[in-house]
């Protein structure tokens, strides 16, 4: 074969879909796992406990949660990412980069390829389904980053040349071969809750969020043509189904609506509802930087957009954009009588910080766009960087509730009271009123029609509904760079995203006790008493020059190619390594 020699040199580190291991790093000399073998080891359940606990650390860490978002229309932060610069973005050249890496798959595989070794056949058949779990959790991952991939579900030896040499498998078999591994995850696990443990519910809450994804990615993307939503979307809404009724989970709360969504973020996994997380620990010393990254004036400025703002409904349960005059409210205003996980989620009034006393504005040099976020932040002993130990969920019991209303919503079957025991649920939190299926759907929202136009038919206003609690409920959490996805909604990326609105230059009070909270000005700052000043200009604007939103990167182009950029490139380097891959649509030109 063409360049084999070569390509055999270059792989050193299962690069690409060839998964290989080169001759300074051989199959025998590497174990994934505190250097253990197949010929001592794979024999126990507590070997095989030991190997699969090694998977956790596939999971990624709360950092890469809060990230995954800034790429979405509900964040502005200090730059613009690559996803809304389409004209920019390039293909990359290293081999293996681009997320198109698979030593995690080969640690996995090693695991399939050995376990059979061990006598202990109920501790098999876990730590099977454990396996088989983050498995469908790293192709998941790349069927969605990529479409096509090649399939393997064994450690690929150096000689072998059909695996080496493969071609991609086309979306639908890599989703069906998810899917068997979650099914037979969910045989194989227990009914134990455990939240920083691989269960039954944790396999059946992915088979509900791989089901949704693939069953909306196919009916919106009309044309790739390809069947089964339908049947997709049923699988979401039963596997869904099952946590609901069979698993115990509930959602958190103490009773208190204006801090429990907070709290669910800013401390230790909450059982009740949290299904999968990772845990952090001062006293083992592992721990991260989230407090910091969103405080500190030296990190991203990270800001929620005003469109994301404005979709939390009123507290009677109406759309705030049916106020009048709420384009242009400014920051008091709008933030009477809203949902109350929005003052949960930005700095809003009155906010304190977790045992703190001082009431905080927001930091207008930590936030690009005045929408502070404050969700996941926990005290103020641990802002320094490295210094936060709060844990972060993957997957809660908020989001198979969510799967399961969507599915049902796609599929035309859901009633009101599959509304009152998945909606109702969440928003009760919060003392939120519960959406009525037959208002929502006689009178759509106008605004939420317009950011989803391909959402159509007798169930278009509950479908929006939905996706407006999925966007609330969900922020932050690494969901909504997915849902663009699947719903072909790349549109939304677009446009130049805003912040607060402000009538003119000036000092304004922000939280309306008589005083001025911060001055927005050109040219020389005059002498004030605001405790904050903004110079418009440069990086920030606002939007018609001397008034408006505040904006950034007005200079930069933005732009989402609709027929190329649901899908990342696969790098030339891989390209040039394996002749029988092909290059995702329109990345060639």
């Amino acid at each position: 074969m063409k360049n084999k020699h070569i390509a055999i040199q270059l792989i050193s580190i299962f690069a690409g879909s060839l998964l290989m291991i080169s001759c300074n790093d051989s199959f025998l000399d590497r174990y994934p796992i505190s250097e253990i073998s197949p010929e001592n080891s794979f024999k126990t359940a507590d070997d095989l406990r030991l190997y699969t606990n090694g998977f956790y650390e596939q999971l990624p860490s709360i950092r890469n949660v809060i990230d995954e978002d800034l790429k979405t229309d509900n964040v502005l932060y200090s730059s613009i990412p690559e996803e809304q610069r389409s004209h920019e973005r390039i293909v990359p050249s290293e081999t293996g980069s681009g997320g198109w890496d698979w030593d995690d798959l080969r640690d996995i595989n090693f695991f399939f390829d050995n376990y059979q070794r061990c006598t202990d056949e109920a501790g098999r058949d876990k730590y099977e389904g454990v396996a088989r779990f983050f498995r469908a959790w790293f192709y998941f991952d790349k069927v969605k980053r990529f479409g096509d991939v090649p399939w393997y579900e064994t450690v690929i030896q150096t000689d072998d040349e059909d695996l080496l040499y493969k071609a991609r498998d086309s979306r639908e078999y890599v989703v069906s071969k998810i899917i068997q591994d979650l099914d037979i995850a969910v045989d194989k696990l227990g009914t134990e809750r455990a939240s920083d443990q691989i269960t039954r519910w944790t396999a059946l809450s992915l088979l509900s969020r791989v089901c949704l994804y693939e069953g909306t990615y196919r009916k919106y993307h009309t044309e790739l043509g390809i069947q089964g939503s339908d049947t997709l979307l049923q699988r979401a809404y039963e596997a869904a189904g099952r946590v609901m009724d069979e698993s115990g989970y509930t959602l958190y709360s103490t009773g208190n609506p204006d801090i429990d969504y907070r709290d669910l973020f800013a401390s230790t996994l909450k059982e009740d509802e949290v299904i999968l997380g990772r845990r952090y620990s001062l006293t083992l010393n592992q721990m991260h930087n989230v407090n910091y990254y969103l405080t500190s004036r030296t990190q991203r400025d990270i800001g929620l957009t005003k469109d994301f703002v404005n979709s939390y409904l009123q507290l009677n349960g109406t759309p705030f954009t049916s106020k009048d005059g709420y384009a242009t409210m400014e920051f008091y205003e709008e933030m009477q009588s809203r949902d109350r996980r929005l003052a949960q989620t930005i700095r809003s009034l009155d906010y304190q910080r977790i045992n703190g006393t001082a009431t905080l504005l927001p930091d207008f040099a930590a936030t690009m766009t005045g929408y502070q976020l404050c969700k996941f932040l926990s005290d103020e002993t641990q802002d320094g960087d490295g210094a936060s130990y709060q844990d972060v969920a993957f997957i809660r019991y908020a989001e198979v509730l969510l799967n399961y209303a969507e599915a049902k919503a796609e599929l035309g079957i859901l009633t009101q009271d599959d509304i009152d025991n998945t909606i109702k649920l969440i928003r009760s939190r919060v003392s939120m009123p519960n959406l009525d299926m037959a208002t929502a759907n006689a009178s759509p929202d106008a605004v939420m029609a317009a950011t989803y136009p391909n959402v159509t038919g007798s169930n278009q206003g509950v479908i929006l509904e939905i996706r407006r609690e999925r966007r609330i409920e969900l922020a932050m959490e690494g969901f909504r760079w997915d849902d663009l996805v699947r719903w072909k909604a790349g549109m939304l990326l677009e446009p130049h995203f805003t912040g607060m609105y402000f009538p003119s230059l000036g000092e304004f009070d922000l939280d309306g006790d008589g005083s001025p909270d911060v001055l927005l000005y050109t040219g020389t700052a005059p002498t004030t008493t605001a405790s904050q000043i903004l110079e418009i200009g440069g990086t920030i604007q606002l939007t018609e020059g001397d008034h408006g939103y505040l904006v950034a990167f007005m200079d930069n182009t933005k732009m989402f190619r609709e027929e190329r950029d649901y899908l990342y490139p696969i790098p030339l380097g891989d390209l040039l390594l394996n002749e029988n891959l092909e290059q995702n649509p329109y990345w060639d030109e």
